[in-house]
């Protein structure tokens, strides 16, 4: 009876383990599937762009000084010609007004050398130089008196002297009143009227320069605009060529964005863009490729590499109401586009022996296919030849999967 129990027992463990693998060799295996549909297809270079204001600018100052005045603030709206910031001018004042002093100074010199002679003034010169003329002879005469009273022991040797010293002194006079007399008949050398004039010349040219440096004491919006960067406050103090302000139409913007040297060989001009910030809300609007400048240049990428780029402006399609300068935006540069092709994603595709492979389901089973695909992009993949738009395919096979297995979509 016991020897009956354990041959039953090993024939019941028997048909459980033959049923076990029967279930198990029947049961099927969940997969993700994907039916093949008829799509577009692009493929694009994706970077960052930032937002630039059009007819932007900046604003530099030609003098060096202290900022006395700043009545503008970053958002402000200007007009050309409003006043952005005064400096302090009081140097190039006063030194205005010791010029206007020293050219008065010149132009009377210059008048009195060019004045008209005057006959009163003529006439009494003469009369003085007769009188003198006259008391030169009478001291004459009294220089040779002294001189015979001198030897006939009358007078002192010191009277003679002072006598005759009197007589030097009266001809000295006489000689200069007659100089002056022909300076006054003759009118001013050509030498010197051209060196007065020159002097004046001189000292108005170097007037109108100063006056004309005042004005870059005055800083002034060169555009219509809005103020979008300030660098000055008022007390501080700036240098010829320092840049104070940025100014730009905010409601005219366009996109600069830095491509990669590999990539810009497949952008061109009137390429489409597309244009997203999910921040913003932004999703997909459509702008242009407008301008491809000629040059690269370096750039140190976040991880520290420098790269090299070339620089390419967008200009949008529509306008976008909520972004402003310096905003970056998410850009997908169209390199190339098919339409109406069949499409599967890249991740139910495998390679064997260097051929392409799917696995479909036919009739409950994995069938594996050989496939001829085109270009990817967005990890879906054009398919040229061996499937048809309805077949579905096997997303992501497992490795240990083979052909004819029973499967069903998970």
């Amino acid at each position: 009876m016991k020897k009956k129990s354990i041959i039953a027992l090993l024939v019941i463990i028997v048909f459980v383990l033959v049923g076990f693998y029967i279930f198990q060799g029947n049961a099927a295996l969940e997969v993700e599937t994907y039916s093949v549909i008829e799509g577009d297809i692009e493929k694009y270079v994706e970077e960052l762009a930032v937002v630039v204001a059009k007819d932007a600018g900046g604003v530099y100052t030609m003098a060096a000084g202290e900022v006395t005045e700043v009545p503008v603030e970053i958002g402000d709206t200007v007009k050309r010609g409003d006043v952005l910031a005064k400096l302090d001018s009081n140097h190039i004042e006063n030194q205005i007004k010791q010029l206007q002093a020293q050219r008065r100074l010149i132009a009377a010199q210059y008048g009195e050398a060019t004045k008209p002679i005057d006959s009163k003034e003529l006439q009494k010169l003469e009369l003085e130089i007769a009188l003198l003329e006259a008391k030169t002879k009478q001291t004459e005469k009294t220089v040779v008196n002294n001189e015979a009273l001198y030897k006939a022991g009358s007078i002192s040797h010191q009277e003679l002297i002072n006598s005759q010293i009197a007589l030097n002194t009266e001809q000295n006079n006489l000689q200069q009143m007659r100089l002056s007399l022909e300076l006054l008949k003759q009118p001013a050398s050509k030498n010197v009227i051209a060196q007065f004039e020159a002097q004046l010349s001189q000292i108005d040219t170097q007037i109108e320069e100063l006056k004309s440096n005042t004005s870059d004491f005055t800083i002034t919006s060169q555009l219509d605009g809005t103020i979008l960067m300030k660098e000055i406050e008022k007390g501080s103090y700036i240098q010829p060529g320092m840049k104070l302000f940025d100014i730009g139409n905010t409601h005219k913007v366009y996109l600069e964005s830095d491509i990669l040297v590999s990539d810009i060989s497949n952008v061109t001009e009137g390429s489409e863009v597309k244009i997203s910030n999910k921040d913003l809300g932004i999703a997909y609007v459509k702008g242009r490729v407008k301008k491809i400048h000629p040059q690269a240049f370096s750039k140190i990428s976040d991880l520290g590499i420098e790269q090299k780029r070339v620089k390419v402006e967008i200009e949008l399609s529509v306008a976008i109401d909520n972004i402003k300068p310096g905003y970056d935006l998410d850009i997908k540069i169209i390199t190339y586009q098919k339409e109406g092709i069949k499409l599967i994603p890249e991740s139910s595709r495998f390679q064997m022996e260097d051929k392409d492979y799917v696995f479909i389901i036919e009739n409950g089973k994995a069938k594996l296919k050989e496939v001829q695909l085109g270009i990817e992009s967005e990890r879906q993949v054009e398919v040229i030849s061996g499937l048809e738009v309805g077949d579905v395919v096997i997303v992501t096979p497992d490795t240990d999967l083979e052909e004819g297995a029973a499967v069903k979509t998970r």
